[in-house]
């Protein structure tokens, strides 16, 4: 089966995952994830000072953000990211920083 043909009978199940990097507020922990979606970036981010993220519905990652219960912001300069549309226009290798309730994002 030919590359073309094979793309266009069999499309991936799944975006390829795209590289990412993620630090907690203190920025003393950081870790490399590589996630298709704002969902899966959360869901994989399983431990980061001593928070942990463990969702196992679309709905619930959903409910956590809204909630306030943890902010992802860009480690640069603090942006909120809190949609897929937003999460899918960032390049790879963005560095993001995780937020738990009450923290803020310093420079």
């Amino acid at each position: 089966v030919g590359a073309v043909t094979k793309q266009t009978l069999f499309p991936p199940l799944m975006p390829a995952g795209r590289p990412f990097r993620v630090s907690n507020a203190s920025r003393s922990s950081r870790k490399g994830i590589v996630a298709s979606s704002l969902q899966e970036l959360l869901s994989k981010n399983a431990k980061i000072s001593c928070f942990v993220l463990v969702f196992f519905f679309v709905f619930f990652v959903a409910f956590v953000i809204t909630a306030g219960i943890v902010t992802l912001v860009l480690e640069e300069d603090g942006t909120v990211v809190d949609t897929e549309e937003f999460f899918k226009s960032l390049d790879d290798n963005t560095h993001f920083m995780v937020l738990e309730n009450g923290q803020k994002w310093t420079p």
